[in-house]
């Protein structure tokens, strides 16, 4: 299956279960891997044969924005069955989502997971 892949996506939202954390938005770093057929664009050049990953990106950073979470797994599963709604090109999805400073010693922590289309 052909894929494209969105790196490095800054998304802004409410997001973890300490009184302080709930107080501001925060940043979490999003890459995804969505998995569908490139062929058909990849041969006739036309984008409504592909998934437009800046609406994707869109989506995300709205989602974020709209919605708050005490979890990444939470963010991310909701992230991947809204992608997998909205997009019927996508067959599935792989998303990581990265939650910076989470704890002190640590660069971020991160949850990965991949939905498939039912």
């Amino acid at each position: 299956m052909d894929k494209i892949f969105v790196r490095d996506l800054t998304v802004m939202t409410v997001i973890g279960t300490r009184p302080d954390e709930r107080l501001a938005v925060r940043p979490l770093l999003l890459n995804l891997v969505m998995e569908c057929d490139l062929a058909p664009a990849g041969f006739s050049d036309d984008l409504f044969k592909s998934v437009n990953y800046q609406a994707v990106a869109q989506d995300l950073l709205d989602f974020g924005r709209d919605n708050s979470f005490l979890l990444i797994e939470a963010f991310a599963e909701n992230a991947a069955a809204l992608l997998l709604k909205k997009y019927d090109l996508i067959q599935a999805v792989t998303i990581t989502v990265d939650k910076p400073h989470a704890i002190g010693s640590a660069a971020s922590v991160a949850v990965e997971i991949t939905r498939k289309r039912a």
